[in-house]
């Protein structure tokens, strides 16, 4: 899959429909109440195998409809929305690619009840040094397993995120997300805060950082130049449900999703330059002004409530233009 991971500067439905609290684990299906591993160890090995193979598959030929038998929620927007954009330019594929390697992997697999499950591959990949975090989902006894989520991390971001809690019989923890997880903010609620902060970076909730204190600063530089005005626009994103793992310090990694508008109008006389990466998701023509619609991923470390220190940590974050409407 393609990836633009933010450091400096990085690059990277049927979606999930489930109700927000179904990730909690507490949903009963088929009567199955006994609390048990989201997947065993055999079966992940399987699920990342069949992802594997399926996102070479469907990244090679740019087939949509291939990766949405593996890739779901925001993973999958983002994703789709590049295969258009590269079948556009290589509609019969790609002959160059080079094929996904999984290697070093370890599972976090919390034990829950009823469905969805969900559970995290931590690899490596031949794709960089990092290892990915990825998030899959299962709705029900009868559905196939999809990729929701991914997070790149360094070794020092790993270290630094720390140690992650585990039950009495050795398995993750997973984090409630609503106001239970006993966190600075509740994990239904990160999109949300993280939207109404990046409007003026009010408020403490967010430690200052790339993704934060400094994302707002860059904003105000651009709102107003003699070439154009720009116009901000950031939303939560309910349809797509975070996953969150207790740490051993009592704080959440949460991995969650938000939405991202920018309008740009242009001053009289400057015409309205659309990137490539937007052409082939266009509609409308661009005569004064652009806006362009990202979806993003977010991993942060949430602290506890009692202790709330810096505030929200992030420690990684990937996104990738899903729209684009001229006017």
């Amino acid at each position: 899959m393609p990836i633009r991971r933010f450091r400096v500067t990085v690059a990277a439905v049927p979606l999930l429909a489930a109700l927000l609290l179904t990730l909690t684990g507490c949903v009963t299906v088929h009567g199955e109440e006994v609390l048990q591993p989201a997947v065993k160890k055999g079966e992940a090995d399987r699920v990342l195998d069949r992802f594997g193979k399926l996102n070479n598959k469907a990244n090679e030929d740019y087939d949509l409809d291939v990766n949405s038998r593996i890739e779901a929620g925001g993973l999958r927007e983002i994703d789709q929305a590049g295969l258009k954009v590269r079948k556009e330019d290589y509609p019969e594929g790609n002959p160059d690619y080079e094929p996904l390697e999984f290697s070093d992997t370890n599972y976090l697999i919390p034990q829950q009840r009823g469905w969805p499950r969900w559970f995290v591959a931590d690899t490596l990949t031949n794709r960089n040094e990092l290892r990915w975090f990825l998030v899959f989902v299962k709705e029900g006894p009868e559905s196939s397993w999809h990729a929701t989520h991914l997070s790149l991390l360094d070794d020092s971001e790993a270290a630094a995120i720390g140690e992650f809690a585990e039950d009495e019989d050795g398995h993750v923890r997973r984090v409630p997300l609503g106001a239970s997880a006993g966190l600075a903010v509740a994990p239904a609620e990160l999109g949300k805060t993280y939207a109404a902060y990046l409007k003026d970076g009010s408020g403490d909730d967010f430690a200052p950082g790339q993704h934060t204190s400094e994302r707002v600063g860059s904003r105000e530089q651009y709102r107003r130049t003699p070439e154009y005005v720009t116009q901000y626009v950031d939303e939560a994103t309910p349809e797509y449900p975070p996953v969150a793992l207790r740490l051993a310090d009592g704080g959440a990694l949460v991995m969650f999703s938000t939405r991202h508008f920018v309008k740009q109008t242009v001053a009289e006389g400057r015409e309205v330059e659309v990137p490539s990466a937007a052409k082939p998701l266009m509609t409308g023509t661009a005569k004064k002004s652009l806006t362009m619609e990202r979806v993003s991923q977010q991993a942060v470390v949430v602290p506890p409530r009692d202790d709330k220190g810096d505030g929200i940590v992030f420690y990684n974050r990937l996104e990738g233009v899903v729209g684009a409407e001229g006017s």
